[in-house]
């Protein structure tokens, strides 16, 4: 990158960390790898119990080390690092995850090439609990070309497809952006914070997305975003937040295509949760929360598997009407919770970003 080490903007890297002894050091040397020239690394450590506090000691003055006195959570530790960062632009990673070399500096770049956005992203390999490559994720046409994206775009396509294309420890966002829009809500929406930051940012400030593979992504060790999902029964927080946009002002730009597909979505969560209450043997929520997925919802959008989900749907309401089958809970405990790294295509990244 041109111009000399005074001119170009400091990177202010956060890394929230709790009991990450694991995966810490592989994750910070590919941090501190990076071709930019000027970050600071503040490891904000959630008052671990494990060695991760000598793993961080151990690069002595190469990382700033902030020790919580009690458990804050990803997000409350990213709100603190961003008061105390000093850059000029704030990136938010994993502990876990592995960085490529040059991540920081393509994202200064966007920023630097267009000063009205926000905020930059990237995208992101995913990699199991041994680092194997799994699957990579396929951002939608409607967000591809690498150049800032209105809000309207963005949000539109987030009711579309949910969020599979804005990964948290991908982002960069200015730091001037941060201090205008307020803290992530880790009150309200917990490890699904950052989808409503995104928005957030979004309504003031263009955003981008990168097409390049610059983060390897891990899932699959007992993350936070695993144990949200496993034999979850309330409403994904995903809904909660797009709804509280469309409530707000957002309606008026949502397409009816766009609106029809997040319906859709939500009759599949409603399906998923009905699976897992009889799996709990909670046969009178599982009927419950039956009733209210309608068939025409499951039909309204081509961005869900329609046939399979009306054969779940009926085979569910013949379920419900029966005592519980302990065979069938079994398969279906082993087909949604004990099988292999699912499709990039099935995740939502706004769950997975509380790595």
């Amino acid at each position: 990158m041109a111009g000399s080490l005074d001119s170009l903007p400091l990177v202010s890297i956060i890394v929230p960390v709790f009991n990450g002894e694991r995966y810490l050091r592989e994750s910070l040397d590919s941090i501190l790898a990076q071709t930019y020239p000027r970050t600071e690394v503040l490891v904000m450590d959630d008052a671990s119990t494990d060695t991760t506090p000598e793993i961080i000691a151990s690069y002595a003055n190469r990382v700033k080390y902030y020790r919580q006195s009690q458990n804050r959570g990803i997000y409350g530790n990213a709100n603190d690092g961003i008061t105390i960062a000093r850059g000029e632009y704030v990136a938010v990673y994993h502990a876990d995850d592995l960085y490529r070399p040059n991540i920081v500096e393509r994202e200064v770049a966007f920023l630097l090439r267009y000063p009205k956005a926000g905020a930059a992203f990237c995208l992101e390999i995913f990699i199991d609990a041994s680092g194997r490559e799994r699957s990579r994720v396929e951002i939608p046409p409607e967000v591809r070309g690498s150049y800032p994206l209105s809000y309207e775009v963005i949000f539109n396509a987030l009711l579309k497809y949910k969020n599979r294309f804005l990964c948290c420890p991908t982002s960069m966002v200015r730091a001037s952006v941060y201090h205008e829009v307020g803290t992530y809500r880790d009150g309200e929406f917990l490890n699904s914070s950052d989808l409503e930051m995104w928005l957030r940012i979004n309504e003031k400030y263009p955003i981008g997305i990168l097409e390049e593979y610059l983060l390897r992504y891990r899932y699959g060790h007992g993350n936070s975003s695993q144990r949200y999902h496993h034999l979850r029964t309330d409403p994904e927080r995903y809904f909660r937040i797009m709804d509280l946009y469309l409530e707000n002002s957002a309606r008026a730009i949502a397409t009816p295509e766009a609106l029809a597909a997040y319906e859709g979505h939500r009759a599949e969560d409603r399906l998923m949760r009905s699976v897992n209450h009889y799996i709990m043997a909670q046969l009178a929520q599982s009927q419950q929360v039956l009733d209210q997925v309608r068939p025409a919802q499951i039909f309204a959008s081509d961005q869900i598997q329609s046939g399979r989900l009306l054969v779940l749907f009926l085979l569910l309401k013949i379920l419900v009407c029966l005592p519980r089958i302990p065979f069938v809970a079994k398969l279906f405990r082993q087909r949604w919770h004990i099988k292999k790294l699912p499709r990039r295509s099935n995740l939502q990244l706004s769950t997975l970003s509380a790595g």
